[in-house]
């Protein structure tokens, strides 16, 4: 502030009593602004009423209220929340798999002898999830703001370093190695993709445009949002994380940005980039209808076999299963795209019943936690990342059952994976932390001094 009385001995005292009550430091200096600009409105109308400026201080602070209550009543404002819901369900999920990768051992499906080694690496990654999960949980997420377009560089840099240098899987360049540490650049992308994304687009909309410069704003965006991550992903023959990828970006602009002239031309941009692939590149535009013939028509298709193999499970698992860890040689996949198959043949309709209502219920509190958020950055984190998990839940469900065609599409928090796994905890993080930080400094100052 350059107000002289600002610097009023009395205004300091003011201001410190009012913080020594906030355990929350990181809020300290917005609190002092947002007091400061209340007392600058009252000092500025004792002054036109002709008093003097002491005077005038005196009878802001005043009129402001008791220092003491008002700091009670910001920290019960400024108080941590935490979402015990979203966090049990998230631990009971990751339970389930920590079980499931347990038993993996009694299945006798693997031949390469790697079955005792999938609880093993499943702990390690879930207990590295974890720890990045509290990392940001305690961590201002509005850091990650003026770094968007860093982060959306940054992850352009880590595809194209996958895509050249990357270790190729089914002719997909993927895995970047850090030492003897290997992670999968094309399982994090995606929820990169969204952090940055969501940062940009709430300092796009921040900006005033003219009429003519919206349009020419839209363009850069179409280009940046789905040109850019079509032609990374389809170039190295990734279209399931292009697929996420492009629900979730367009979940974010309709949900949070409301900006459907951008929705509107990146789905066509989306569609041209896509079409244009697949006829550029024939033969996987071929494996593709073929796919698609098998799941369309199964019986007759020889591509059909893991659908009916699926649907031949879940029909024979009866109410309660056929026993956890049973052993199955024919589930293909048991650890990974088709462990919600697998459950319901161990474990019963039942079971297969609650976990759709436990993924219901997450789902639930995921919306009900963006719907609480008044920061449009906050809800764009929350709608982004929570996209690509719900996603993945619907179509692994709905491929099961033989509703969606089988793809690399495993079930979150409960399939066998490293990055994977540590990305779906960091993203709980991120959701956790901006819940945390809900109740923010405007509503809470205007209720106490009834601005």
């Amino acid at each position: 502030m350059s107000k002289e009385w600002s610097r009023n001995e009395a205004v300091g005292q003011f201001l410190k009593q009012v913080c020594g009550h906030i355990k929350a430091k990181e809020v300290h200096e917005e609190i002092r602004l947002e007091m400061l600009s209340h007392l600058d409105e009252l000092v500025e109308d004792k002054l036109r009423e002709g008093v003097t400026e002491e005077e005038a201080v005196r009878q802001a602070l005043e009129r402001m209220g008791d220092p003491d209550q008002i700091g009670k009543q910001l920290h019960a404002a400024h108080k941590p929340v935490f979402e015990w819901s979203l966090a049990v369900l998230v631990a009971i999920m990751v339970g389930i798999s920590l079980s499931v990768m347990y038993a993996m051992k009694f299945t006798l499906i693997d031949e390469y002898g790697l079955v005792d080694r999938y609880f093993q690496h499943k702990s390690v990654y879930v207990a590295a999830g974890v720890i990045v999960l509290i990392a940001i949980y305690f961590m201002d997420y509005r850091t990650l703001k003026k770094y968007s377009w860093y982060l959306y560089i940054l992850n352009i840099v880590l595809v194209l370093g996958g895509s050249e240098f990357g270790q190729q899987i089914n002719g997909s360049g993927r895995w970047l190695g850090i030492g003897s540490i290997g992670f999968d650049v094309y399982a994090l992308s995606p929820y990169l993709f969204m952090v940055a994304i969501a940062g940009t687009l709430t300092l796009q909309a921040n900006k005033p445009t003219a009429h003519r410069s919206q349009w020419v704003a839209i363009g850069k965006m179409t280009v940046l949002y789905f040109l850019v991550p079509v032609l990374l992903y389809t170039a190295n023959r990734s279209l399931i994380p292009l697929v996420i990828y492009g629900l979730s970006v367009m979940a974010l602009i309709w949900l949070v940005a409301k900006n459907y002239k951008l929705l509107l031309a990146g789905l066509v941009s989306y569609i041209v980039g896509g079409s244009g692939f697949l006829l550029s590149n024939p033969h996987y535009y071929y494996m593709l209808m073929e796919r698609l013939q098998a799941f369309l028509h199964p019986h007759s298709e020889p591509g059909g076999y893991m659908t009916l193999k699926a649907l031949h499970f879940i029909q024979s698992a009866g109410m309660w299963g056929q026993g956890f860890g049973v052993e199955n040689r024919m589930i293909p996949y048991v650890y990974g795209d088709m462990i919600f198959t697998y459950l319901i043949y161990s474990l019963g309709w039942v079971f297969g019943a609650a976990m759709v209502v436990l993924i219901l219920v997450l789902a639930g509190r995921a919306i009900n936690v963006s719907r609480q958020l008044r920061d449009p950055y906050a809800r764009g984190l929350v709608v982004g990342l929570f996209s690509i998990i719900g996603i993945h839940y619907l179509w692994n469900m709905l491929m099961s059952v033989g509703l969606l065609p089988i793809a690399g599409m495993p079930m979150p928090f409960i399939s066998y994976g490293g990055t994977r796994t540590v990305a779906e905890l960091a993203a709980v993080g991120v959701i956790l932390g901006v819940y945390r930080r809900k109740n923010r400094l405007s509503r809470a100052s205007a209720e106490i001094t009834g601005s």
